[in-house]
C-alpha cells in the first residue's frame, strides 16, 4: 500500500487497509455531532463483526441525545486509555477534517501510523494514509454505509440506527440541500434494516433536558441582527458556560433559530468556552459560503454549516467575524 497520501472517492482502497491491519483505534472531532458520533459507531460494528479488535475514542463526552445507542458504552476518552498501553498504529477517523480536530485523541497516535481517514467535508485536508473523501456526500455516515455494504456486510437494527442518526443530523431532518436522492435511498435501506424514524427522531429531537430547552431561550434573547438584518448572531457567554446548569445542555440545531429569521443569511451561535478563546458556529442559506468565512481563522466545514475557534473574548469575536462575513454580502 502507498504511504503518499491520496484522496479517493470510493470504498477500494479503504478496504484494503482495513484488511491490513488487526486492530484499530477509531476517532472523530472534538466535541462529535450525530454524524461523526454515528459514523465511528458503524466503524466499530463493521471491525467487529470481521473479527477486528477496535476502540471507539473521542476527546469529549458524546452527546447525551444519542444515549439510546445500543453499545453507548463503546465510546471512551482519551483518559480511559491504559496507562502504558502501545500508541495506535492503525487508526480511522471519521468527520475531522485534519488531526487537530481530534484534540487529546491525537496523543495516542504513534508517529507514523497508518491512518485511514473518512470525510464528506469541503475542508478536508486529505491527512491520512489513506482518504476516502466524497464532498458529494451528505454525511460521513452515508459513506460508511457504503463502506459496510463493501465490507459484504449487512446493518443490523443497531448499526442502521447509528448510521441514521448520523445522516439525520447532516440533511438537518432531510431539510437541507444536500438531501439527495442518493442520501434518501440509502436511508431507506436502514429503515428497512430495522430503524424506526419516529422513535430515533423523538430521541434526538424531542428528549430534552429543562437545561436545554431553557438555555435555548436564553440564547434567543441575545440574538442581534448586522448587516441591515442579512446577518444575525447570538451567545452564551462564559459565566453560562462555567456554570452548574450548562453541564445539562445540549446545544444541538441551536443556531437554526437564528437562521430562520426573515432576512437573515447567515447566523452564528458563539460559545466562549474560555478567558480569550471563543467558538463559532455558522449556518447559511441562500449561496453563501460559510466555510470561506470559517477558514480564515483556521476552521472549515461545509459550505452552508461550518465552524472554527477565534482566540478573542466573546465581544470582540463577534465583531471580527460580524465584519469577516459582511466581505461576503
Amino acid at each position: 500500500m502507498s504511504t503518499k497520501p491520496y484522496k479517493i472517492e470510493t470504498p477500494r482502497e479503504a478496504l484494503e487497509f482495513i484488511a491490513a491491519h488487526d486492530s484499530f483505534l477509531i476517532s472523530s472531532h472534538v466535541n462529535p455531532d450525530g454524524d461523526g458520533l454515528g459514523a465511528v459507531m458503524g466503524i466499530k460494528w463493521a471491525l467487529l463483526k470481521l473479527g477486528k479488535q477496535a476502540e471507539i475514542v473521542i476527546d469529549s463526552d458524546p452527546p447525551e441525545m444519542f444515549s439510546f445507542f445500543e453499545n453507548y458504552g463503546w465510546i471512551k476518552s482519551p483518559a480511559q486509555w491504559p496507562q502504558g498501553a502501545p500508541k495506535a498504529t492503525a487508526v480511522i477517523t471519521a468527520d475531522a477534517p485534519n488531526l487537530e480536530r481530534l484534540g487529546a485523541v491525537g496523543g495516542l497516535i504513534a508517529d507514523g501510523a497508518a491512518i485511514l481517514a473518512i470525510d464528506h467535508h469541503i475542508s478536508s485536508e486529505t491527512f491520512g494514509t489513506v482518504n476516502f473523501i466524497d464532498e458529494r456526500a451528505a454525511a460521513s455516515s452515508e459513506m460508511v454505509v457504503a463502506l459496510v455494504k463493501s465490507l459484504g456486510l449487512s446493518p443490523d437494527k443497531a448499526c442502521a440506527e447509528y448510521l441514521y442518526s448520523g445522516i439525520l443530523i447532516d440533511t438537518g431532518r432531510f431539510r437541507f440541500s444536500n438531501t439527495s436522492p442518493a442520501v434518501l435511498n440509502t436511508a431507506a435501506e436502514l429503515v428497512a434494516a430495522g430503524v424506526k424514524p419516529d422513535k430515533v427522531s423523538e430521541r434526538i429531537f424531542y428528549h430534552n433536558t429543562l437545561e436545554t430547552t431553557r438555555a435555548l431561550g436564553r440564547m434567543i434573547n441575545t440574538i442581534a441582527l448586522h448587516a441591515g438584518g442579512r446577518i444575525a448572531t447570538a451567545y452564551f457567554d462564559l459565566p453560562f458556560i462555567q456554570s452548574d446548569e450548562w453541564k445539562s445542555v445540549d446545544t444541538e440545531g441551536f443556531v437554526n433559530h437564528a437562521l430562520a429569521i426573515r432576512g437573515v443569511e447567515v447566523a452564528v451561535l458563539f460559545k466562549e468556552t474560555k478567558a480569550g478563546v471563543t467558538r463559532a458556529s455558522l449556518r447559511a442559506k441562500n449561496d453563501y459560503d460559510v466555510n470561506r468565512v470559517a477558514g480564515v481563522f483556521g476552521g472549515g466545514g461545509h459550505a452552508k454549516a461550518s465552524g472554527c475557534t477565534i482566540n478573542q473574548p466573546l465581544e470582540d469575536a463577534i465583531k471580527t467575524l460580524v465584519a469577516e462575513i459582511g466581505k461576503g454580502l
